[in-house]
């Protein structure tokens, strides 16, 4: 099977893979010839791309790097947290955090050991799900992504576990960012762009204030906008300036950005998303 970009699709190819919502539940099964009808609703759902059966890739099997159970789970999590804390809407969601703080680790740890026992880390874009709300899914994507390198690299566990985290609450600041502006499908003016900026600000003093994490879990939501040629933001640093792990974050962050469908931008197939890395 091979990827296709959505809207290149002709009816009548048959589906590789299932496609699945961000609960899990299937929308449309594998084997399924799409009608036209079905091609312009995937297109609606932001679907950017899905396997079609190729006979010329027949052996080309790609195998999920998680499972569904723990993906759902995780965006649940994820979810559950960050609405938490925006119904809060001040800085004393730092509590939310703590409170779920276990449980996330949890999720890190389950994460890892599925990476581990799955060798073939290139495979971590195998199923296609749709998505009710880009940022619990995004922070679940920049986890799995930001992890699979960090396996890579034989990160230690420990260090493999605050990674984790700090990819799962990277943008938990936007929930203190208007919503209006961060679905604004327009270019933003100056004055939005900026309040966009604040979400690493505001993540970093959500996640310092809770002392049962570590404050590299604080510094990575900081960090994960800052570039090596000092064209980043909130603080413009550069090269070794940037702690190791806000780089991988932020390789991580870019690459699920560019490969899903955003209110201001198409998707990216996930080798042209490696070449603009």
């Amino acid at each position: 099977m091979r990827l296709a970009i959505t809207k290149s699709l002709r009816p009548g190819a048959r589906l590789g893979k299932s496609i699945y919502n961000d609960r899990g539940h299937i929308l449309l099964c594998e084997g399924l010839r799409l009608t036209q009808k079905m091609i312009n609703r995937l297109v609606s759902l932001n679907i950017p791309y899905v396997y079609i059966q190729d006979s010329r890739t027949d052996d080309i099997i790609p195998k999920p790097p998680v499972s569904g159970k723990l993906r759902r789970e995780a965006i649940n999590m994820i979810e559950t947290t960050f609405l938490d804390m925006k119904n809060k809407m001040n800085l004393d969601g730092s509590f939310t955090i703590e409170q779920a703080n276990v449980k996330l680790t949890q999720i890190v740890r389950n994460i890892i050991g599925e990476l581990k026992r799955n060798k073939e880390l290139m495979t971590l874009l195998a199923d296609v799900y749709t998505y009710d709300d880009y940022i619990f899914t995004h922070s679940f994507n920049v986890t799995l992504y930001t992890l699979a390198i960090g396996v890579e690299l034989n990160i230690n566990d420990k260090n493999l576990e605050i990674l984790g985290l700090g990819a799962i609450l990277h943008d938990v600041g936007k929930m203190l960012v208007p919503l209006e502006v961060l679905r604004k499908p327009g270019k933003l003016t100056e004055k939005e762009f900026e309040q966009i900026q604040k979400h690493a600000d505001y993540g970093f003093h959500l996640i310092k204030n809770v002392h049962t994490v570590s404050l590299l879990v604080a510094n990575c939501a900081y960090q994960h906008h800052e570039r090596l040629d000092g064209s980043g933001y909130p603080c413009g640093i550069k090269g070794d300036e940037i702690h190791y792990f806000g780089k991988i974050i932020a390789v991580a962050d870019v690459f699920d950005a560019v490969t899903s469908n955003r209110v201001y931008r198409k998707a990216m197939l996930p080798h042209q998303g490696l070449e603009v890395l």
